[in-house]
């Protein structure tokens, strides 16, 4: 299990492939094994460069408040360590796609193109609510009640009750997340602080912008608002799935974002 340090954090990170490289950023209640179905796909073409963010799985948690901007630089310094020094398309999930839009504002030169996927600008009051009341349970109970309330925001109701052991099988892996309280609460803190709206319009990259459009935590009119922003971006939306539209469609999701990184992989 590689770690690299940079700044003041060790980070888990793993490499898949050969090719132009893909930087896979995770959300904030996983690590990057929630990657692994893309990994199994991108990697027959791409280098993919899969990591931990500080405060989650493997990676260390320094115990003060995080930013994107914290994670945007530990991806960078990340990517220098391992010799990735051409412009890699970046894909983010959730939290990663905050992170990913503000690596591709600090560091637009490496940045290939871009994909957000059920992620944000910036919350809107109902997201940041849902967020809060989380990091609430998670500080009190611990990942494992939080992972009963958590399931309920990243699926609607149709595939809820319809797909028991697979939604098991996903509260199982959130109530055993491996990262400390502390660094889950202050991811969380990052995802309730981070705003890039008015900056979005900088962004110069092909973007994809992919969106569960019965997602409650980061709501498709949150994704349409990047879309709006970002100049030519590309906006997809999955109407019948909600947070977890890469798994509820993954074989739809999974065409959408290999086509758009193929397209400008030249």
């Amino acid at each position: 299990m590689p770690t690299q340090t940079v700044g003041d954090v060790e980070l888990y990170y793993e490499l898949h492939g050969e090719g132009q490289p893909i930087v896979l950023l995770h959300g904030l209640a996983g690590d990057c094994s929630a990657w692994k179905a893309q990994i199994e796909v991108l990697s027959k073409d791409y280098r993919i460069l899969a990591l931990d963010n500080r405060g989650a799985g493997r990676s260390s948690a320094p115990d003060y408040p995080y930013t994107t901007r914290h994670f945007a630089d530990d991806t960078i310094a990340l990517m220098d360590a391992v010799g990735i020094s051409e412009p890699a398309h970046v894909v983010g999930r959730s939290m990663g796609g905050a992170i990913a839009q503000e690596i591709t504002l600090a560091y637009p030169d490496r940045v290939r193109s871009l994909v957000i996927t059920a992620s944000f600008g910036k919350l809107d009051r109902y997201g940041y609510r849902i967020l809060h009341n989380i990091n609430e349970v998670v500080k009190a109970q611990g990942f494992a009640a939080a992972a009963r309330h958590q399931a309920l925001f990243f699926f609607p109701p149709p595939y809820f009750n319809e797909n028991k052991e697979q939604l098991d099988a996903v509260e199982e892996m959130l109530a055993n997340a491996t990262g400390p309280v502390h660094g889950y609460s202050h991811g969380t803190h990052a995802c309730l602080t981070h705003d890039s709206l008015d900056r979005l319009h900088q962004v110069k990259c092909p973007t994809l912008v992919m969106t569960g459009g019965r997602d409650v935590l980061c709501a498709a009119d949150a994704s349409r608002a990047i879309a709006e922003r970002i100049p030519n971006c590309k906006l997809r939306v999955y109407e019948p799935a909600s947070h977890f539209f890469l798994i509820q469609c993954y074989e739809e999701s999974m065409a959408d974002l290999k086509n758009f990184i193929d397209e400008h992989a030249v």
